[in-house]
Parts: C-alpha cells; sequence; structure tokens
C-alpha cells in the first residue's frame, strides 16, 4: 500500500530531526532510516500498529516516538511523528 506523509508528519519530522542533527548527526541518520523501515512496513502491513484513543488512528512505537497514521483504501496516510512524551493530539476528543 501506498505510504504518504501529512504536512504536519513532515513539520514533525523536520523538527526532530534538526534537533538531534545539531547534537549527534550520526544518531539522527541512523533515526532518519529507522522512521523510512518502519513506514515501508506499515505501508506493506497497514494494521500492524494499535488503535488509538480515536479509532481512526493506529500507532506504532519507535523507540521514544510514536508514528501515527490513518488507512484509507489505497493509503496510508502518516499523520505524525512525535516524541513519546509529547501531547498527544490524535487521542484528543
Amino acid at each position: 500500500m501506498k505510504v504518504r506523509f501529512s504536512r504536519e508528519a513532515l513539520s514533525d519530522l523536520d523538527e526532530i530531526l534538526s534537533y538531534i542533527v545539531a547534537r549527534n548527526p550520526v544518531a539522527a541518520s541512523e533515526l532518519a532510516a529507522k522512521i523510512d523501515e518502519m513506514t515501508r512496513l506499515i505501508g506493506h502491513y497497514p494494521r500492524l500498529g494499535k488503535k488509538t484513543k480515536r479509532p481512526e488512528f493506529r500507532s506504532v512505537t519507535l523507540g521514544n516516538y510514536l508514528i501515527v497514521y490513518k488507512i484509507h483504501q489505497d493509503e496510508v496516510l502518516i499523520r505524525y511523528v512525535r516524541h513519546g512524551a509529547r501531547k498527544r493530539v490524535w487521542e484528543e476528543a
């Protein structure tokens, strides 16, 4: 299944990777590769993630980060990539 990132998810990624690259470029590169690998896996197995409080969203944990997505008929839309300690807007009513 095709995987697409929302603007918000791309902004999340940019913020995360910019923060990490300034402190540890190797760690940033490794995290980017792991996120890429996980999103490919989600494309192959869209129901891999667990349901959140809002059933239209699923999430997978990758270290300290959460990848939150919605499954559509022909694609998976990555909505958020957030540190686990941050506010989880996808769980708000």
